[in-house]
C-alpha cells in the first residue's frame, strides 16, 4: 500500500520507521485521511511477522500541531445538517467520528508490537496524545521541542486519551495543571514528569528510538499490567 502522508521503511533488523510528512503542508496535522493511513500502518505493523516494532517521527522540523480544527468544524457542521433529517443517526455518526482518534490510539497501544514516538519538534494536542499511546517516548534535546495538550485554550478538553494517560504517567496535581492550563513542556520538564522516557541529541533521535525496540521494549502500557496503581495514588 502507498501512503500520501507517511513513509514506511523497514530496516534489516525488522524495525519500521514511520515518517509523517504531509505534502503541501508546513506542519503535520491530523485529518481524516491521515487517521485512515495511520490505521492501515498499525494493521501492517501488527500483522507482519517480519516487523518487530515501529518508530514514528516527523519529516518536518515540527512533529505535529495536532488535529486540524477545520476537521472538527466540518464534523459539527455535518451533524447539524444531518440531525435535521435523523437526529439519532446523526448523533451516532458524530459519536463514532469524534471517537475515531481515541480508538485508533488504543488500537496502536494494544496491537502487540512496541511503538516508540521520536519527538523531533513541536508536538501538540492529538500528536502528543499519539505519543502517549506509544510504549516508548523520546524527545530531542532542543529549544524547538515543546509538548502540550493546549485544547483547553480553544474551549475543549483533550479528546484522544490525554485526560486518561497523563494522570497514569505523572502525579495528579501536575496532570491537572497540564490539562487545565494547556502549558507547554520542555523536553526536560516532560521527562521529569514521566511523560517521556528520555531526552537525546537531535541527530541521534531515531537511532535511540530504534535501540529501545531492539533492547526488548515491552508492547504493553503500565496501565494494562495487572496491579497497576496511579503514580500519585487514587483520586
Amino acid at each position: 500500500m502507498t501512503y500520501t502522508n507517511f513513509a514506511l521503511d523497514i530496516d534489516a533488523d525488522g524495525i519500521a520507521l514511520v515518517t509523517w510528512d504531509m505534502p503541501d503542508r508546513s506542519m503535520n496535522v491530523f485529518t481524516e485521511e491521515v487517521m485512515r493511513e495511520l490505521d492501515a500502518i498499525v494493521d501492517k505493523v501488527a500483522s507482519d511477522a517480519a516487523i518487530k516494532g515501529a518508530v514514528i517521527t516527523s519529516g518536518k522540523e515540527t512533529f505535529s500541531g495536532g488535529a486540524d480544527l477545520a476537521m472538527l468544524q466540518k464534523m459539527l457542521a455535518t451533524f447539524a445538517a444531518e440531525s435535521r433529517k435523523d437526529r439519532a443517526a446523526a448523533t451516532k455518526k458524530l459519536f463514532e467520528t469524534a471517537g475515531y482518534m481515541s480508538h485508533l490510539f488504543r488500537k496502536l497501544e494494544t496491537c502487540g508490537k512496541p511503538w516508540v514516538s521520536a519527538i523531533n519538534g513541536t508536538c501538540m494536542g492529538g500528536a502528543f496524545e499519539l505519543s502517549l499511546a506509544c510504549h516508548g517516548r523520546l524527545a530531542a534535546g532542543s529549544d524547538k521541542v515543546r509538548m502540550a495538550l493546549p485544547e483547553v485554550k480553544v474551549g475543549i478538553f483533550p479528546g484522544a486519551g490525554g485526560t486518561q494517560r497523563v494522570p497514569r504517567l505523572t502525579d495528579q496535581q501536575q496532570a491537572l495543571q497540564m490539562l487545565t492550563s494547556g502549558q507547554n513542556l520542555s523536553p526536560q520538564k516532560a521527562k521529569a514528569m514521566g511523560l517521556v522516557h528520555d531526552v537525546v541529541e537531535p541527530g541521534k533521535l531515531v537511532e535511540a528510538a530504534k535501540a529501545m525496540i531492539a533492547a526488548g521494549l515491552k508492547p504493553v502500557q503500565p496501565w494494562d499490567e495487572k496491579g497497576f496503581k496511579l503514580p500519585g495514588g487514587p483520586i
